[in-house]
């Protein structure tokens, strides 16, 4: 009998995470760093204020969430798929 791997899904989830928190980063500080190629950087803290807002938070928290709810429920699908084929 096959279990659920936890841990692979925590694994995947953070790097799902992760990637979208570069990627709202981005987007966010896209005219600080516009401004920075020319050479007018502004403070790190000032890209940070307008980056990481709370509705930002929120959305990270919600996705995070829904990812790791996807992964689990499609290998839990996988290992009942197995299951089935395994029996017939």
């Amino acid at each position: 009998m096959e279990k659920v791997n936890h841990q692979k899904i925590i694994i995947s989830t953070l790097l799902k995470v992760l990637l979208m928190i570069v990627i709202i980063f981005i987007l966010n500080s896209w005219p600080n760093i516009k401004q920075s190629f020319s050479g007018n950087a502004p403070p790190f803290n000032y890209w940070l204020d307008h980056s990481f807002k709370i509705s930002n938070l929120i959305l990270i928290l919600g996705f995070g969430g829904y990812f790791y709810y996807k992964d689990l429920t499609d290998q839990k699908e996988l290992i009942e798929k197995a299951k089935n084929t395994n029996q017939q």
